[in-house]
């Protein structure tokens, strides 16, 4: 559901939407992750997806896509410690961003499918190898 989210915010976005991504692409590009709280650094995560959810204009998807990602977040917040490279993460969002943007669609789902399966595979990793 990421990637037709990203895919439609790319196709149907308003230029107001736009605009509001491409402010959360700047947070996300100055964002100072070795010296961000954990708290900060889910906000931001939080930020970006929540605002391709809204751009892509569609209420249930939105709804839908929000209530999945805070149970992702809970579960970001089980392994947040035992992640290696939270920075490369963060900042993959930028060229997801961009593509939203640019109104990429092709672009978009690539990216937010390799974002989805990247952070999976994280997740996996931390939790067994504990």
């Amino acid at each position: 559901m990421e990637v037709a989210a990203a895919s439609r915010a790319a196709r149907v976005a308003t230029d107001a939407a736009r605009e509001r991504l491409q402010a959360i692409m700047h947070a996300v590009e100055t964002f100072d992750i070795a010296s961000a709280t954990a708290v900060e650094t889910l906000q931001l995560d939080a930020q970006v997806h929540q605002g391709i959810y809204a751009a892509a204009a569609n209420p249930h998807l939105e709804d839908v896509l929000i209530r999945y990602d805070n149970l992702a977040t809970r579960i970001w917040c089980m392994v947040l410690d035992r992640l290696p490279d939270l920075s490369h993460h963060v900042h993959e969002h930028v060229d997801l961003l961009r593509a939203v943007i640019d109104g990429d669609e092709a672009k978009s789902a690539e990216l937010a499918r390799a974002h989805v399966i990247g952070f999976e595979h994280a997740i996996r990793e931390a939790l067994f190898a504990a």
